[in-house]
């Protein structure tokens, strides 16, 4: 997952007051949060001093089948006109942090690696701007005040965390989970202000309950290690180890294969008492009418008192409603509360 990571944080824009990049850099400091298909896996602190550029991320790190959190710092003196000292090119994220570019191409420099290459911009039109990254395509918006709101970046998103905003990390989240209010194990689990969920997803392909079972327990077999891996950030969830978002994307590859469209939940899940921690699994229309939710990583019965939906999505592209609905769960919007 680290390479995946070290690679697309790097485009993470910061607070822009200077659109067109005419003027020098300013002092700013901006954090962002970071999600790959809608799972939010980081945020990214940039900030910029007179002369100094510097780039930290913290964010989800698996290892030995746990999931913790890993801390990458980079800093680069640049000169007056932003680029990076003896050189001319112009730190990746700081080229997008000045405003809206213009038309055209710079040489940029990634963060981490040193890369340099051309970065170019082919469209600007209300806010919106579409280019390339050395050969790698984004979309990114603007807001009114020329910061940058958000970066699109193949299946990964960047959205600005609001100054002063209290904002647990993703990290942390997934690590110690969201507590849940209410007494008794047995009430159903819901969110408070509610987030609905639809049903299903337009284009889901009715099965058979018994066929989409045997796909479940199949892809549960597949699976020897059940901790966090390289398979939850393969599209297809290949890999022998890996956690609930690998089993729920092998399983909707595997339904893919076989003409079957499904849709990915994503939720939190209680155990045992415990706090509400993300979780995925999946949901199959029926041909007899409905729809069926299974978990492919324990087996379990998907039922209100252990699995709480959050974001119904597709299990290939963005994500991008999960995604916002993940970041308000981290700036705390919601509270997860036992029904009585």
């Amino acid at each position: 997952m680290a390479p995946l990571l070290a690679m697309l944080l790097l485009t993470l824009p910061v607070k822009s007051e200077n659109p067109g990049g005419a003027q020098g850099p300013m002092e700013a400091s901006t954090r962002y949060v970071f999600s790959w298909r809608g799972v939010p896996v980081g945020t990214v602190t940039l900030t910029l001093e007179p002369g100094r550029f510097t780039y930290l991320s913290q964010h989800l790190h698996t290892r030995a089948g746990k999931a913790g959190e890993r801390r990458r710092e980079q800093t680069l003196e640049v000169d007056a006109q932003g680029r990076v000292q003896g050189s001319q090119a112009v730190p990746q994220a700081l080229w997008l942090w000045r405003g809206v570019p213009p038309v055209g191409c710079a040489v940029g420099r990634e963060e981490l690696t040193g890369r340099e290459g051309p970065h170019c911009v082919t469209t600007v039109e209300d806010g919106r701007v579409e280019g390339t990254l050395l050969g790698t395509a984004f979309v990114a918006r603007y807001g009114a005040d020329g910061r940058m709101a958000s970066l699109d970046v193949g299946d990964s998103r960047f959205t600005v965390a609001r100054p002063g905003e209290r904002l647990r990390a993703p990290p942390e989240l997934f690590a110690d989970g969201l507590p849940v209010e209410g007494s008794g194990p047995r009430g159903a689990l819901a969110l408070e202000p509610p987030l609905p969920v639809p049903a299903r997803l337009e284009g889901m392909t009715p099965w058979t309950a018994g066929a989409a079972r045997a796909l479940s327990a199949e892809v549960h077999a597949a699976f020897p290690e059940k901790g966090p891996g390289g398979a939850d950030w393969n599209e297809a969830g290949e890999g022998e180890a890996g956690g609930c978002l690998a089993h729920a994307l092998r399983f909707a590859a595997k339904a893919r294969a076989r003409g079957i469209r499904v849709a990915l939940v994503h939720g939190l899940l209680v155990v045992d008492g415990g706090p509400a921690r993300p979780h995925a699994w999946v949901r199959v229309a029926l041909k007899s009418g409905g729809t069926l939710d299974l978990d492919p990583t324990s087996l379990d019965p998907v039922i209100p008192r252990t699995h709480l939906p959050v974001a119904l999505a597709d299990s290939q592209g963005p994500a991008l409603e999960a995604g916002a609905r993940w970041l308000s769960l981290l700036q705390g919007a919601h509270r997860v509360v036992r029904q009585p």
